[in-house]
């Protein structure tokens, strides 16, 4: 009898043994199941406002005046979303994407020296090297890959022989950015990927104010600054530059930087050159906004001229403010009405 007994209370110990096996079986398969099926994300949320880029133009010292421009958008509120810059433009443009604020940006303008962008060599290739620019633009972005900086950017580059336009959207940022500012027979040209890639040359060559770039990255809006309009006050100006060019071309990194478009304009027979000028005309004023900062009374190789050059730029964009805000207006009505 007792044995039975023992028999029976060893049975019931057994059942309860598997019960608590089969439940502890089952809450740890069942938690497995929970962090094996997918978490239903939540959909990023919808825009709110349009994507509005801001391009930067090439123009050698004239270029000071995009961060006039910027004082004038961050003053009211607008920050643009996509950076699109081409030789002078995309040294700025690098710089702003990265997280400076527009008076951070213009101490920098004010206070960098021309030796600590410019490299001398002796190469049949230019007369600059461009390490220096490329080291410096690292620095200030904080060794920052282009698709790491706050604001989208991309810099607009020519390759060398068959001058096909390049947009970097990615990579090294200092690169890209010398890439985009190598004037032909003045910078040697860089390879992307270094060492081993393609060898690029100064984006003004395909592309002086790149708004097609903007437009094919996405952006609903395009607001284009361009700085070399010819000079619209009094010609005496002109002799005086024209006799400060032959003075500083030869240790200014800006005067040399300055030959992005002079060169190009004459690299070719003159129906080739209108021609490739007129389609770089039309592409700017594909643009929504247009600014057309007046630089053209001042010297493009003078930079102790940059803050006449920077509140120029900031002048022409306050001029276009109302029409910016009203255009951001009805662009996010358009694509978001409530």
């Amino acid at each position: 009898m007792f044995r039975a007994i023992r028999i029976y209370r060893f049975q019931r110990s057994l059942t309860l043994l598997i019960k608590i096996s089969l439940l502890t079986t089952i809450s740890l398969l069942a938690s497995a199941c929970n962090s094996l099926t997918p978490v239903a994300h939540s959909e990023p949320p919808a825009p709110t406002a349009p994507s509005v880029a801001l391009v930067l133009g090439g123009g050698g010292a004239k270029g000071f005046a995009h961060v006039g421009v910027i004082k004038a958008l961050e003053e009211n509120g607008i920050t643009p979303t996509l950076v699109v810059g081409t030789s002078v433009g995309s040294i700025i443009g690098s710089v702003y994407a990265s997280g400076y604020t527009a008076a951070r940006l213009e101490h920098l303008a004010l206070t960098t020296a021309d030796s600590e962008l410019t490299d001398f060599t002796l190469s049949n290739q230019g007369i600059i090297a461009g390490i220096k620019l490329r080291d410096f633009i690292n620095t200030q972005v904080m060794q920052q890959p282009i698709e790491d900086l706050p604001i989208a950017f991309a810099a607009v580059a020519a390759e060398k022989h068959t001058l096909k336009k390049a947009v970097f959207t990615t990579g090294d940022t200092g690169l890209a950015v010398q890439a985009s500012s190598s004037v032909p027979k003045v910078f040697i040209a860089p390879r992307i990927p270094a060492k081993i890639g393609k060898k690029y040359i100064d984006g003004g060559v395909v592309s002086l104010v790149p708004v097609d770039s903007a437009r094919d990255l996405g952006a609903d809006i395009v607001i284009a600054v361009d700085v070399t309009a010819p000079n619209t006050k009094n010609k005496s100006a002109d002799s005086f530059n024209t006799a400060l060019t032959a003075i500083t071309s030869l240790s200014s990194f800006w005067s040399l930087l300055e030959n992005s478009f002079i060169a190009n304009a004459n690299a070719s027979p003159n129906g080739l050159a209108n021609n490739r000028s007129t389609k770089m005309r039309l592409e700017r004023d594909r643009a929504d906004i247009v600014i057309i900062p007046e630089v053209g009374h001042l010297s493009s190789l003078d930079s102790s001229q940059r803050r006449a050059l920077i509140a120029a730029g900031e002048q022409a964009a306050n001029k276009q403010m109302i029409a910016i805000k009203q255009l951001i207006a009805d662009k996010t009505q358009s694509l978001y009405p409530e």
